[in-house]
């Protein structure tokens, strides 16, 4: 995608903006940082911008903003920020009915960045504005990045220093999200049939022989069992089995189809298809990570 930029800068002089450059070494195992600021924007500021290596954060301080994004207008009062991959066309300005859009701001990259950006999208149905809670601590937490990349420490030491903060701030983003999409209190009948399946991981149960047990409709417990847990009864049900499964394979000797039995696989391939999924090993890779533990090697 070819790459595009114009803007206005029109801020006061007790903003602040710093770039960096962060080591090779960095850019190619880490997040880090490429700019970041605060600023005290008056009317008239703008920019406009496609086709870039770079996500972006604005945290409103004071004053509003407006994004353009997807196809999309937002307002960006006191308490919100955006969230954007600057790949995609953006276009962000003061809000001109506010006059004044004090910023606090990052462009980083590299790393689990795009893990963490898809993350968020999941959390708020794809859209790129967000809330932020009372007790967040982002704000703080991008000023930390601010002041780190003001300073003058060795390459090194800030570059990790830059990956520790970025984490820290994008969960705390994250969680933001989490506790803005969080369903009321799960229903009580949501709770029994997760500590069924928990307790019964080992039993093989149909979602209609599930709904029988608890007196729901297949399609409604599936539904409803997914927007409190954010997954199926299926897939937590192969969750809690490949927990098992780890810590059998990690604790005896059982073989790899006697561990699929145990945990309730009919299928010993399957298991070890699913585990491999899961875990990015097979049964046996995954097993040879712990040879002190059972003694097998």
């Amino acid at each position: 995608m070819a790459q595009s930029l114009e803007y206005r800068l029109n801020i006061t002089e007790e903003s602040r903006w710093v770039i960096h450059t962060a080591s090779l070494r960095a850019r190619n195992c880490l997040m880090f940082v490429q700019e970041a600021g605060e600023f005290f924007a008056r009317s008239g500021y703008y920019t406009s911008r496609e086709g870039f290596d770079s996500f972006l954060l604005k945290l409103t301080v004071s004053g509003c903003g407006l994004l353009s994004y997807g196809g999309r207008q937002y307002r960006v009062p006191p308490g919100r920020f955006f969230w954007i991959d600057c790949q995609n066309r953006q276009d962000y300005r003061t809000d001109p009915d506010a006059g004044s859009w004090r910023v606090l701001w990052v462009h980083f990259y590299g790393g689990a960045a795009r893990f963490y950006y898809e993350s968020f999208l999941h959390q708020t149905g794809g859209d790129p504005v967000g809330s932020l809670g009372q007790d967040s601590g982002a704000y703080d937490t991008l000023r930390r990045i601010l002041e780190l990349h003001s300073g003058d420490q060795p390459q090194a030491e800030k570059d990790l220093h830059s990956a520790l903060l970025l984490t820290q701030l994008l969960t705390q983003l994250l969680q933001c999200a989490a506790n803005a999409a969080q369903p009321a209190q799960t229903p009580a009948i949501m709770e029994k049939i997760r500590a069924y399946l928990t307790q019964t991981y080992q039993k093989n149960c149909t979602l209609s022989q599930l709904g029988a047990r608890f007196g729901l409709s297949p399609c409604y417990l599936q539904r409803q069992f997914k927007q409190y847990y954010g997954q199926s009864p299926s897939e937590y049900l192969a969750f809690q089995r490949i927990v098992h499964a780890k810590e059998l394979l990690r604790t005896t000797q059982r073989s790899v189809s006697e561990v699929a039995y145990a945990v309730g696989f009919e299928n010993p391939g399957y298991f070890s298809r699913l585990f491999k999924r899961s875990e990015a090993l097979t049964p046996q890779e995954y097993r040879r990570l712990w040879p002190n533990s059972s003694g097998v090697h």
